[in-house]
This record gives structure tokens, sequence and C-alpha cells, in this order.
């Protein structure tokens, strides 16, 4: 499989560094604005995740990472790359910047056989499927072409809803989202439409609106129209939590609330959810690729149907590490495994 990345900022290189030595898949080229050379120095020193680990060279046109040429492009929008030239099967447009479904279906006029969407996509825009792993994988077809991975809060909290729904039934939820500052931000008071966004990042709790209720309940239905909430972005600059508070159909305990979790977390969401029992604070879920992990000490429920529970996450690497296995289910569902 053969892979393009449009868009090399934090989710970008995050998904290249875990596909680094990958036999089965292998980044061709790499789109963005910026200057090679800082693309480059970016890649090897990283503030969260530290340094690369592989030796990187930038010559000309070309990153040089273990033996293999990956080639270097400047482009501005869908459209602009030759993506068949290239020989690209799916592109991974990380830009943030081009969420519309004829937008992205520029990539494909290009030559690409797929592109996955590393957001959500615009309100109102149908895209081939919005997929959570371990929530919808199905929604992934043979004939799905254009697929978003949705956003890492998303894929947070829906297979933690979805296990206690599945065992409880939930009435109604509020979430919110306690985030690490994004890009979007500015660093100082600086203009921004968002006039909450164009306070300081560092300095500032930064209330913001968040996307992550309509997606739940497109991935989810059995949540659809009963949850809504918003999000803090903090300053620090990696690793977030939901706080969700549940209103159960039924009365439960603290107990069998975190029993379902541990079993999922051991069996049907293996690879999803994390189930910790240790007083974890956000920088310990630095570098985690799991999509949720469960803080079971922090499990609170009032007269038996109101619950709050608290899930973490890496917010990049998690993430991040959820689009490279959409890469590889694309590989063996779309276009029959080929390398």
């Amino acid at each position: 499989m053969r892979v393009g990345i449009m868009g090399f900022g934090r989710i970008g290189r995050n998904i290249f560094r875990i596909l680094t030595g990958n036999e089965e898949i292998e980044v061709v080229a790499i789109v963005d604005l910026a200057e090679f050379a800082g693309l480059e120095y970016l890649l090897r020193f990283d503030t969260v995740h530290g340094r690369f680990p592989e030796e990187v060279r930038v010559v000309d046109d070309y990153m040089y990472v273990l033996g293999r040429q990956i080639r270097m492009l400047h482009a501005r929008a869908p459209g602009d790359v030759d993506w068949q030239g290239l020989g690209v099967d799916v592109v991974v447009e990380s830009t943030g910047k081009y969420r519309r479904r004829e937008q992205l279906q520029r990539h494909l006029d290009s030559g690409a056989s797929h592109v996955i969407l590393t957001s959500p996509p615009k309100a109102g825009e149908q895209l081939d499927a919005l997929v959570v792993s371990g929530v919808n994988d199905d929604a992934v077809g043979a004939q799905s072409r254009i697929i978003s991975a949705a956003s890492c809060t998303i894929n947070a909290i829906a297979p933690v809803l979805q296990v206690i729904e599945q065992n409880f039934g939930i009435e109604h939820a509020f979430m919110t989202s306690v985030h690490a500052y994004t890009n979007d931000q500015r660093l100082a008071d600086v203009p921004h439409a968002d006039l909450r966004r164009s306070r300081a990042a560092a300095e500032n709790i930064i209330p913001t609106a968040t996307y992550s209720p309509a997606g739940i309940g497109e991935v989810l239905p059995a949540m659809a129209g009963k949850l809504t909430g918003m999000a803090l972005n903090v300053p620090i600059p990696d690793g977030s939590t939901v706080d969700l508070t549940c209103r159960m159909t039924r009365s439960v305990d603290r107990d069998q609330i975190n029993e379902v979790v541990r079993s999922a977390a051991a069996s049907t969401h293996r690879s999803i959810i994390a189930y910790s029992e240790d007083p974890i604070v956000s920088s310990d879920v630095i570098g985690d690729p799991h999509s949720a992990i469960f803080d079971s000490l922090a499990t609170m429920v009032l007269d038996g149907d109101l619950v709050k529970v608290l899930v973490w996450y890496d917010n990049g690497w998690g993430y991040a590490t959820r689009v490279v296995e959409l890469i590889q289910r694309i590989g063996k569902t779309a276009v029959g495994g080929a390398a």
C-alpha cells in the first residue's frame, strides 16, 4: 500500500512516525506548504514525543529514511498533486482545511484510489464513511472511497459510550473534553474569528465548541440526540481527557460500570480501550496508542442512575494509530490487500 500525506503537521508527522519501517505500508509522498528543511527539522525534533529514532535526510525534493526515498512536494490544495504519477493508493488529508466532499474528490480525480480525512467533515457533508475503530468498523466497505476517521475526542468516548450503553442503557449524557491546546489557537492575544480562540493558548483555559456530540450520533446511532457538550482547551501540549456524565435508564453502581469497561478492554475493545487502576495524570497518557484510557479510580455514581466517568487519551498519538489501522483496513477490504 502506497500512501501520500497532505499536511505534515502534528497528525501527519505522528502517522509518519508510526508507519516508519512498516513493510506493508509505504509513505511515498509528503505534501505541505512549508520549506522542506523545516519539515525535516520538525520530524527529527518533537517537543512532545522526543527525537525521531531514525536518521532523516532531505536532499533536493526527497526525504530519505531507512533507505526509503519519499517525494517532497509543495502544493496548496487537493487536485494540485498528480497522485497517479506518484503511484499513491491512499491520500491522508491532514491539512485540516479541506473537509468538503467536492474538495476531497479532487484527490481521487488526481489518481488516488482512497482518501482518509483526519478530522470530521464539514457540517452537512456526506462522505462515504465516518468510522471509529471498535465502534462501527463495518462502515468501511469495498465501495468506500472518501472516509473520515472522525476526531480524537470521538474516538476516545465512542467506544466507552458503546460499552456502557449496550450494558445498561443511557437516557442522555453531557460531555466536557479537557483538551490540549491546538495550532488553531493563538500563542499571544491576536485576532481570531472565534473570539475565545484569540486569547493566549498557553495562559488560559479556553471554552470552545465541539463536533463530538453530533459525530457520536453518526457512529453510534443508539446515542443520537442523547449527547451534548463542550470543550475546554487548556495550557498543555498533549494529553487530554473527557469528563462524561450519563443519566442511565436503570440503576447501576460504580463496580458494575468499571467491570463492564474492564471486561471490554480485555476482550472486544482490547486495542481500543485501556483500563487503568492507577492515579494517572495527563502526561502519563502521552504516547499511548489506545483511543481511550478509562480511569477506573474516577468513576462516580449518584442515586444509582447518574454516572460520571473520566476517559483519557493522547489526542495526537492514539488518533494517528487509528488512522494507520484504517489504512490497513482499506488495504484488506477495498483494494484486495494490494501492497
